[in-house]
C-alpha cells in the first residue's frame, strides 16, 4: 500500500505540479517571440488588462446609453479565460503531437503548423510554452475583428516594458 502511494505522489507530481510550475516560472521570462518585445507573459497580460480597461472606459464615456455587460473588465476577462483555458490546451496537445505523431490526426489542417519536430519528454514543456505563445499572439491578431467594439485591441505591443511584473 505504501508503495502504491508513492506511485500515486509520483504521478501527481509529474503530470500536473511540474508542468503548473514550469509555465508559471516560464510566464515571468522574457517571451521568445519578438511581437512581445521582451514583455513576460505576466507583463503583457497587465499591458492587455490596463490597455482593455482604457478603451472600455473611453467607449463608455463616449457611448454613455450603451450596455457593457460584464463590466468594464469584461475584454481581458474573456481573453484571458480563452488563452488559458483553450489555448494552454491546445498547445499541450500539440507538443504531444510531436511526441506522438498519430495524434496530428485529430488536429485541424490549419493548425499542423503548430506541431513541433522532434519533440522528446524532456523538450516537451519548452515547447508546450512556445506553442503557446503562438497561440496568445494569434488571439491578439484576431482581437482587432471581434463584434464588440471596445475589445478590438490593437495588437501593437508598446516598446517600453512596464514596471510591474
Amino acid at each position: 500500500m505504501k508503495v502504491l502511494g508513492t506511485i500515486i505522489l509520483i504521478l501527481l507530481l509529474v503530470t500536473i505540479v511540474v508542468p503548473v510550475g514550469y509555465l508559471a516560472w516560464r510566464a515571468s521570462q522574457p517571451m521568445d517571440l519578438p511581437q512581445f518585445k521582451g514583455y513576460t507573459y505576466y507583463q503583457y497580460l497587465n499591458w492587455r488588462k490596463d490597455t482593455l480597461h482604457n478603451m472600455a472606459v473611453e467607449y463608455q464615456a463616449s457611448h454613455p446609453n450603451a450596455k457593457m455587460g460584464g463590466g468594464l473588465d469584461m475584454c481581458y476577462n474573456v481573453d484571458t479565460i480563452g488563452d488559458l483555458s483553450l489555448n494552454l490546451l491546445l498547445s499541450g496537445f500539440y507538443s504531444m503531437a510531436g511526441i506522438y505523431p498519430s495524434l496530428q490526426q485529430h488536429v485541424q489542417k490549419g493548425d499542423l503548423q503548430y506541431i513541433p519536430q522532434g519533440v522528446t519528454w524532456w523538450t516537451f514543456l519548452p515547447n508546450w510554452w512556445s506553442i503557446y505563445e503562438s497561440l496568445v499572439w494569434e488571439s491578439a491578431q484576431h482581437a482587432v475583428h471581434t463584434s464588440v467594439a471596445y475589445c478590438r485591441l490593437q495588437p501593437n505591443v508598446p516598446a517600453s516594458v512596464p514596471l510591474n511584473p
